[in-house]
């Protein structure tokens, strides 16, 4: 019904119609128990689609469904590390608004809420083997390492898949020709959900803060 209303809302309001791509970086927000332990911060990549309803001189509804990256490494001392790609479907709701900088630029911000569905998780990296054993020439044991790369299966009991939060977004917009445009966009969104359902005193709280650059095209139908 919302989309329905978003795109009936007015016979004189302007929609416009586009897609942008580009690179998200994720950081996790852990405290970790552990301090042998290192997060780091990752790259994956961002894809939307975007409908933007104008709602007055300035002022536009926008929608932009897409899907989304969220990846993150741990590392520990001896530098046994594992590389996590958890993707996400995304959907940003927010307020835009937009001003002219010069006769055919214009600077836009957004604001808004997000939902996000945990679609994936896949984990490559070093593991130790400890089915692996061998001994040096001291006669101690050493725990060979081996690579891994696996999908990661749900818990439903622990895993917590939908996410919610907040975003901002900044942009510049070229229009090119009458009725395309040409954009540059930086995103921010922070979730306010934590990625695990259950809480003791191993299990820390974890949310994504994701940064994202995209270009893209818009087509304005009227």
């Amino acid at each position: 019904m919302f989309f329905i209303a978003l795109l009936s809302n007015s016979a004189n309001a302007q929609l416009t119609l586009g897609a942008d791509a580009g690179i998200s970086y994720n950081r996790l927000q852990f405290k970790s128990n552990n301090p042998d332990l290192k997060l780091s911060k990752k790259t994956g990549y961002m894809v939307n689609i975007n409908i933007d309803q104008k709602l007055s001189p300035g002022f536009a509804v926008s929608v932009s469904p897409g899907l989304i990256q969220k990846n993150y490494s741990v590392m520990n001392k001896v530098n046994i590390y594992q590389n996590i790609n958890n993707t996400y479907l995304q959907l940003p709701l927010s307020l835009k608004y937009e001003m002219e900088l010069f006769r055919r630029l214009q600077l836009s911000g957004n604001l808004g809420l997000y939902y996000a569905y945990w679609l994936e998780s896949n984990i490559n990296g070093i593991a130790a083997n400890v089915f692996n054993v061998s001994n040096n020439p001291e006669g101690e044991e050493l725990i060979n390492l081996e690579s891994i790369n696996s999908k990661y299966k749900f818990n439903s009991q622990q895993d917590q898949r939908s996410e919610f939060g907040w975003m901002a977004k900044i942009g510049l917009n070229y229009r090119l020709f009458k009725n395309i445009s040409g954009m540059i966009n930086g995103h921010f969104y922070q979730s306010m959900t934590d990625q695990q359902k259950q809480k003791n005193e191993i299990l820390s709280a974890k949310y994504n803060q994701t940064f994202a650059t995209t270009i893209g095209l818009a087509y304005h139908l009227k």
